[in-house]
């Protein structure tokens, strides 16, 4: 039995593995695998590849929307981007980063992400690019039960879904989000491997400004975890401030390895949610 939080980078896959004792819960961020076969082969999505995160404590629903662990970009019509081939920045410390090429009605555009984990929490750090208007949505863990649906609870720019036992998947916008949209909580039926119900907190962004917009968002999947007192904010240094919920800070620098986040701010950071 763990006695105490761990987190190790595994470079050559592009992977951080974090577990929480209090839990049990280990948790796979994943910034380079993705099963695909080198160029010129295509692009493939797939909800047990191409996610951000992954865990021994919850699945990928597998129909649907595919909200869970993806950030995309959302036409008019409901097509979304696929986050397909991953490509790697880096695997160290607390730290890993990727980027890939969402596509949406034949256009190509960049979306780079580094991850911060801590404790139980993920701080994903997005410089998403995008044509104006168009609709950007991230989503947390697929929470799933078999006794019937999470328990749900949404507020301005974060939502939750929760178990009877305390597991709580979450997510909470920090930076760049809609100030006044409510997250939100996708639910769905016989999609999952962990239970017949699973419900999937999420963060839309009605509006992208056009360019590249940063946004920074805290994710989490455990038993009943802080959510209160988690911030960031653009540096005067071109950085970005990261502020856990405990209060533990972190500076992503714009221009370290894995870390290049040149930053274009999208809106002041958000104020405490829970």
């Amino acid at each position: 039995m763990d006695t105490a939080d761990s987190c190790v980078a595994l470079p050559v896959p592009g992977w951080l593995l974090h577990s929480t004792a209090a839990d049990g819960v280990v948790r796979l961020v994943n910034h380079g695998s993705d099963r695909l076969p080198s160029p010129p082969a295509p692009d493939e999505d797939s909800p047990h590849y191409t996610g951000f995160a992954y865990a021994s404590a919850a699945a990928p629903d597998t129909e649907g929307a595919g909200i869970d662990n993806q950030l995309a970009l959302v036409a008019t019509d409901g097509t979304r981007s696929r986050r397909g081939r991953i490509r790697p920045l880096g695997a160290a410390g607390r730290h890993a980063a990727s980027w890939h090429t969402a596509r949406l009605a034949a256009a190509e555009h960049r979306i780079e992400t580094t991850s911060v984990v801590h404790g139980p929490w993920e701080v994903r750090v997005h410089r998403v690019a995008g044509p104006r208007g168009v609709v950007v949505r991230e989503g947390g863990w697929a929470l799933a039960e078999d006794a019937g649906p999470p328990t749900e609870g949404t507020g301005p720019r974060w939502a939750r879904a929760r178990r009877p036992d305390g597991l709580t998947s979450a997510v909470v916008g920090l930076l760049g989000w809609d100030m006044s949209g409510n997250g939100l909580v996708a639910r769905a039926r016989d999609a999952n491997a962990y239970g017949v119900h699973s419900a999937t907190p999420h963060l839309v962004l009605p509006v992208h400004p056009g360019g590249v917009h940063l946004l920074v968002t805290l994710v989490v999947l455990g038993r009943d975890p802080e959510l209160v007192g988690a911030g960031a904010r653009v540096t005067t240094g071109g950085g970005v401030l990261i502020r856990f919920p405990d209060g533990t800070e972190e500076e992503l620098p714009g221009g370290s390895a894995g870390v290049s986040i040149p930053v274009v701010p999208g809106g002041r950071p958000a104020a405490e949610s829970g």
